[in-house]
């Protein structure tokens, strides 16, 4: 099997200034967990998933730090510390998205598609001929096809 024998298209995207809350929406009515971000020639310039905008929801960003020195030793021990503005304070696809975004092309084997989803703890791969997306594949693609063909020794490899 083949990440086109699985993948879903057309694929639903957003642009780079969508607000978060569209994004959100977009992400609950498609039921999906991740949507790439393209730019104004369709091209793919990042990702975003439910566990960027998780981050919004994070605890130690609403409750202002009990000292600076915990706050201090928190950022650095999390690899939060950065001059980069934080993405949980990100107001658009853009300032939320994740710019180094993992892809496959259509000939990709599912067994490949899944271990990359796994190694990297991703949701979703954009689907790639070239510069263009033909499609995406996400975990619920790929189990999908392991629920339909479970009776087969690897039902990856078909």
């Amino acid at each position: 099997m083949r990440a086109r024998d699985v993948m879903t298209c057309p694929v639903a995207t957003v642009a780079a200034s969508a607000p978060v809350s569209e994004i959100a929406d977009l992400l609950i009515e498609h039921r999906i967990t991740a949507v790439p971000v393209v730019d104004g020639g369709g091209r793919l310039i990042g990702i975003v998933s439910t566990g960027d905008l998780l981050h919004r929801a994070t605890d130690e960003h609403f409750t202002p730090p009990t000292s600076l020195w915990k706050e201090s030793f928190w950022r650095r021990s999390t690899g939060r510390y950065s001059s980069e503005p934080d993405r949980a304070d990100g107001r658009t696809a853009e300032e939320v998205m994740t710019a180094q975004v993992m892809t496959v092309s259509p000939d990709a084997d599912l067994v490949t598609v899944a271990r990359e989803l796994l190694e990297h703890r991703i949701n979703a791969l954009p689907v790639m001929t070239g510069d263009t997306m033909v499609g995406i594949i996400s975990r619920s693609d790929v189990l999908s096809h392991l629920a339909s063909h479970g009776d087969t020794i690897n039902p990856l490899e078909r």
